[in-house]
Order: structure tokens, then C-alpha cells, then sequence
């Protein structure tokens, strides 16, 4: 769905002369590879150019998860403190994004009353929502007014505002005062959180669509991670339903497509709030041994050769995609001709996939 908006870049800043290409999500490269780059894109000019997948990498040394032998657990447990206003809170569900319409933050919250109303008042005091994002911001909404519509003044509704900009090691903090991340966002490229969270060694909820599906390693039948292609564009259907211990997903039940004048169109997947919910539930239901273990295989499938989610794999894949191309470049002409008034005018064909 996004061919054009490539389409338009490439050709309006002189890319068509590219030698490599490298695409950061998984199921974007696939959808996009070699052979449709060729018919949708550039036709001829991409033959024998390098297009490869390197996925986003972050530094696991700064993401990881914290105990007692961190040498600032101090200054780790004073943010926590300030954090919590000093309470003590046995669960807690974070989302860290900005408030933009299209990371439905509204029915994040929504999903998280549904999921307190399914708890007795002394489970529920236990629990807590923490929104990383701008209270109100002109992009989304009024979070504050949306709380009060849907929570009024009950209690036992613990919604915690954390505005502040943050250092990356003040966020690894944040994501380990946390028990799981969830990200609801109805079309997300990938969906950083859920990386940062993974390599802190928490699960994650997220909504089955663009590169946030990477993240949960979905498996076909023979066990092996989901293959992407033309026609098995996004498992937002469905299609594969088991994924890793630590991902619980959201399956979007409406689609719709969507867009503005840079991004014409692209699929907007929204899920059901009552769905996300219940993975908050089941989350929550898991012992916290459980919630660790599941974490730290996140954590370990991330940093490994297969999902390579560290910053120093996605250089090591740059570098060798780079040294490929160098050593297979031709030197092309310095001027190219073209007879503009002969030139004739190409229609795009699409293959939508519902």
C-alpha cells in the first residue's frame, strides 16, 4: 500500500541512480522487494540493485532489564518513587508514544477500564496505567477530558500522566517500573516502544499490523517465523495465530484505508478495545515469575541472529549490505538522455489483498 508514496520520493529526488536499498521492516521488504520494485517503481533502472532488510536496532546495553546489582538501583528507585507518589502497585501497564490520533490512546484507555471492571476494588487498587505522552496535544486529543468521560472520578482507576522528556537510560527506567507495554496503534511502521520494552525484558500488547507484527515473531506450521510476500501481505487477518511467549496479540477487527496527500493510502487496522483488554487481563493473570521469564525471552529473541533488534547487528547488516555493493558497483555514464515528448505515461497496477 505504500508503493506510490516510494514511487513519488524516489523519483522526485533523483533516487532512480540508488545501488542499495535497505528496507527497516520486515514485512515492507518483503512486499516491496526486488521483483516489485522492478514492475511498480523504477522499472529497468533497479535491475541488478541491492535491496535488503535491516531491522531497527537499539543499544541493549542502555535497554535491559534492572534488579539489585544495578549500580544506580538507588537513583532507579527514587524515579519509581516519583514515578507512583510513592505507592505501591502490583501491576502496571505502560504506553510510551505520542499523542497522535493515529496511536488510539483513547481506546487504550478504554481497554484498560475494561480490564479493571473485570477485577474485585482490591485487585484493581493494585493496578496502575502510565501514559508517556503529552496530555493534550492538537495532532490527538485532550487525554485528561477522555479519562474523565470514560472513568469519571472512581478510585480504583490508577492513570498515571509521565510528560517529562527522559534521558534513554531515565526510559529503560520507565520501562522497568512496568510489567508490559501496550501499543494499540491502528498503522505503525514498527513501533519503538515495543522494541524498548522487549530488550527491558517485558511483554508486550499490540495490535496485529505493520512492523508491530515483526516484534511478535508469529510461526507457520512448520514452526519457522512468517514469511511476507504479494500476496500474504500482513497477518492482520489472522492467518497465524501462535507467536512468542512474550507478544499478546490484538487482532484488528475493522480495516479500512486511509490517508493524506504525502501517503495517499495505507491500511488502518483498528482493534477491538474489549480484545485488548482481555490480553491486558491475561497479562495480568500470569504470575510475576511468569511475566519475567516470557520478558527475558523477548529480550534474548531480540538481541539474537534471528530478530537482530540491537543497534550493533543493524550495523554489522549496513556494513556487509555496504561492502556488498562495493564490491559489485559499476561506474555508470555521467549524463543519461531522454526524449521527454516520446515519453510515454505508466499506470501503477495494484494487487490489493483483503
Amino acid at each position: 500500500m505504500k508503493i506510490t508514496k516510494l514511487q513519488r520520493i524516489l523519483r522526485s529526488r533523483g533516487l532512480t541512480q540508488t545501488d542499495l536499498f535497505q528496507i527497516i521492516n520486515d514485512s515492507t521488504h518483503k512486499n516491496i522487494g526486488q521483483d516489485r520494485i522492478n514492475k511498480l517503481v523504477l522499472g529497468d533502472k533497479v535491475k541488478g540493485k541491492i535491496i535488503e532488510y535491516v531491522p531497527h536496532g537499539l543499544n541493549d546495553e542502555i535497554f535491559y532489564p534492572i534488579d539489585e546489582s544495578y549500580e544506580q538501583y538507588e537513583e532507579f528507585t527514587t524515579f519509581k518513587n516519583n514515578l507512583f507518589d510513592g505507592k505501591k502497585y502490583e501491576f502496571v501497564t505502560l504506553f510510551n508514544s505520542r499523542n497522535i490520533r493515529r496511536k488510539q490512546i483513547p481506546d487504550t484507555i478504554w481497554a484498560y477500564k475494561q480490564f479493571i471492571d473485570k477485577l474485585t476494588p482490591e485487585e484493581a487498587h493494585k493496578c496502575a496505567l502510565v501514559l508517556h505522552t503529552q496530555k493534550v496535544d492538537p495532532n490527538g486529543t485532550d487525554l485528561p477530558a477522555v479519562i474523565e468521560a470514560l472513568c469519571g472520578d472512581d478510585p480504583k482507576y490508577h492513570i498515571i500522566f509521565s510528560e517529562q522528556k527522559l534521558t534513554p537510560h531515565q526510559m529503560s527506567w520507565l520501562y522497568n517500573c512496568a510489567d508490559v507495554q501496550i501499543q494499540l496503534t491502528s498503522n505503525e511502521g514498527w513501533g519503538l516502544s515495543l522494541t524498548e520494552a522487549m530488550l527491558c525484558g517485558k511483554p508486550i500488547i499490540a495490535n496485529v499490523t505493520g512492523g508491530m507484527q515483526d516484534q511478535m515473531r508469529f510461526e507457520n506450521e512448520k514452526g519457522l517465523w512468517i514469511d511476507f510476500d504479494d500476496q500474504f501481505p500482513s497477518n492482520h487477518t489472522g492467518v497465524y495465530k501462535k507467536c512468542g511467549p512474550w507478544a499478546f496479540p490484538v487482532f484488528p477487527t475493522s480495516r479500512s484505508i486511509v490517508g493524506s496527500p504525502p501517503t495517499p493510502y495505507i491500511w488502518d487496522d483498528r482493534c477491538e478495545a474489549s480484545d485488548a483488554a482481555n490480553q491486558i487481563y491475561n497479562v495480568w493473570s500470569l504470575s510475576p515469575e511468569r511475566r519475567k521469564e516470557i520478558g527475558l525471552l523477548a529480550r534474548q529473541w531480540a538481541t539474537g541472529d534471528e530478530a537482530c533488534f540491537t543497534s550493533k547487528k543493524m550495523g554489522e547488516k549496513i556494513i556487509t549490505y555496504v561492502n556488498q555493493l562495493f564490491t559489485s558497483w559499476t561506474p555508470r555514464k555521467h549524463y543519461e538522455l531522454i526524449k521527454v515528448d516520446t515519453r510515454e505515461s505508466k499506470q501503477v497496477p495494484h494487487n490489493l489483498i483483503y
